[in-house]
């Protein structure tokens, strides 16, 4: 063993290498919990290693953790006996052989070999006994979340067969499933669009109550038989299940003392205007090179050239995300332009909103490629369909999601918002939609046009929540031709304000109106007298920020004809 290792570190190493000898893979978890620790296992369940080597660097970057052993697909299972009930309850089914063994806080976990298919992952066949057939068990010397240690004899003992008896009565407690009946009148059915929002709220209410994920998807299988019209796919139910266990209990870490508080200091991206681990926004109104900036903080973080005020950098991975420039004939050019390290440089294929499912994708694919920063542009296109914009009880929990993203993975999210068109004079209430969305953002920035110079842009900090404001600077967008995207060249600082851009009339590029912006976009989107699905028409609009009811409010104005799910222009004389 590695000399390098603690005492408790070598102690766990060892009980994962008897563990993975037995077929099992190790998964990290919290110390003193069983929730899946992210910086080791940010997949929770499909995280789990059959590396010694990559369990003992976990050990050695924190020997605080938990360890448990995943079973899922092993051959392996886990009797759950609680206390002396279950162990009668054991004994009323099978005399017990001899067999490794977990000591719990409260009875033990015994190890039984099956190659077959027993069904389910948690079978109960009493209040005390419990049969684990998938999932993870907490490991010997991990710590129990209500105190004391898992312990175990000798955990190198080998793992016997699982006897007859024992196969019978699961067997027979899992006879074949009936179709569940339909709900009754007054019962309420889930029907499509609501089926999962109704799963995960119940696993939500379970968590809260300190169940474990096999538990609730054992309960949530049950309710989607029986409620869901027609019942969701087993896997998605296993998805739903598995995505809320990531979370602790509401009991275990809902409060916590200032005492146990160890200070950190405020990691930036670039200081002070984009803070590490947190969300951050890049504001202002189209066509002032607001996409061009992203590709310029593209470039620099990828090929580790220091930004303005910067000495040195760093060279790290980035996502880009966007929802309105094409990789191959916009970002790529600017990107190569710029002098991007290309190879350090992901982007998503096709447009997803950030919902749940799609968040846990840009999880794994964040831990796994050891991603450093995202790029959103714009916010409001990758919010979860059905969020109002302008709605703070909406925008908040979609907020705090990828605040929690940002913070679980040490990763800095930059994400574009365009400017309303109210006339306001203060710069931090023009972003669109909620004033809460710049709220939950740790920092904010903004560019606009030099009041005096339209071939300058301005930079400027709107909010600095854990700083000092940074200096407003200056930029050109310069080497434009019709073959040359332009580059982007930074200028020096300026004693403009944020609200100086605010107060800028006649913003170029875009009509000052939002409707005449909303006609303008339903032209072009129906030019040629096709005909277009309106769901289509919406989403592009969503793109650009132009919202549902002021997009049909401008169809009406110009005429559009509506027929069925379709609208097309009118026809007008030559």
């Amino acid at each position: 063993m590695s000399k390098s290792l603690s005492a408790r570190g070598r102690m766990l190493l060892s009980v994962a290498e008897h563990a993975i000898a037995a077929g099992m893979k190790v998964l990290a978890a919290e110390p003193r919990a069983k929730n899946p620790d992210v910086r080791f296992s940010p997949n929770g369940l499909n995280s789990a290693t059959a590396s010694l080597k990559e369990v003992k660097r976990w050990l050695k970057t924190d020997d605080q953790i938990n360890l448990a052993g995943a079973l899922k697909d092993t051959g392996i299972c886990a009797v759950d006996v609680d206390g002396p009930e279950g162990e009668k309850a054991l004994r009323r089914i099978t005399k017990v052989s001899k067999t490794r063994k977990t000591k719990t806080r409260n009875g033990s976990h015994r190890f039984y070999r099956y190659d077959g298919n027993l069904g389910g992952s948690v079978i109960k066949l009493a209040s005390d006994l419990d049969f684990i057939m998938s999932g993870y068990v907490m490991l010997p010397g991990s710590r129990h979340p209500d105190g004391g240690l898992y312990k175990s004899d000798d955990f190198s003992l080998p793992i016997a067969d699982m006897s007859p008896e024992l196969v019978k009565a699961i067997r027979n407690h899992r006879r074949p499933r009936k179709k569940s009946p339909e709900p009754s009148k007054t019962e309420a059915r889930i029907v499509k669009g609501k089926r999962n929002d109704s799963l995960a709220s119940i696993a939500g209410s379970l968590r809260r109550q300190g169940y474990e994920e096999e538990v609730i998807l054992t309960m949530l299988d049950a309710f989607n038989q029986h409620y869901c019209r027609p019942p969701l796919r087993s896997q998605e139910v296993e998805r739903i299940a598995h995505s809320i266990s990531r979370y602790a209990p509401e009991h275990e870490e809902l409060f916590g003392l200032m005492s146990n508080v160890t200070p950190r200091d405020v990691a930036f991206l670039w200081k002070p205007y984009f803070v590490r681990g947190a969300t951050n926004l890049l504001e202002g109104d189209p066509n002032v090179g607001k996409t061009f900036l992203l590709c310029k903080l593209a470039a620099a973080i990828s090929s580790g050239t220091p930004l303005p005020g910067q000495t040195e950098a760093t060279a790290q991975n980035v996502l880009f995300m966007s929802a309105e420039d094409d990789p191959e004939t916009t970002l790529v050019r600017r990107l190569m332009r710029m002098g991007a390290e290309l190879d350090r440089i992901w982007f998503m294929n096709k447009f997803l909103r950030l919902d749940e499912d799609v968040i846990q994708v840009v999880e794994r694919h964040i831990a796994q490629n050891k991603v450093s920063v995202i790029l959103i542009d714009p916010l409001l296109a990758y919010m979860q369909g059905g969020i109002d914009m302008n709605k703070a009880n909406e925008t908040r929990p979609f907020m705090a999601r990828l605040a929690e993203l940002a913070k679980a993975h040490d990763v800095t999210i930059i994400a574009l918002r365009h400017l309303n068109k109210a006339d306001k004079d203060k710069a931090i209430f023009r972003g669109l939609g909620s004033v809460d969305i710049t709220a939950a953002a740790r920092s904010a920035v903004m560019v606009g046009l030099h009041p005096e110079d339209d071939e300058t842009r301005v930079l400027v900090h709107i909010k600095h929540n854990l700083s000092a404001r940074g200096d407003s600077l200056l930029y050109t967008l310069e080497g434009a031709t019709d073959s040359e995207v332009p580059k982007l060249v930074w200028g020096g600082p300026t004693d403009l304000t944020a609200d100086d851009l605010a107060r800028k009339a006649n913003k170029v590029g875009r009509p000052d109106n939002a409707s005449q912006e909303a006609e303008l976009f339903l032209r072009r989107a129906l030019a040629g007298g096709v005909a277009r699905k309106i769901k289509d028409v919406v989403r592009d609009a969503e793109k650009r920020s132009i919202s549902d009811r002021t997009l049909r409010k401008a169809a009406r104005k110009i005429g559009i004809i509506k027929k069925g799910q379709t609208w097309k222009l009118a026809e007008t004389s030559s």
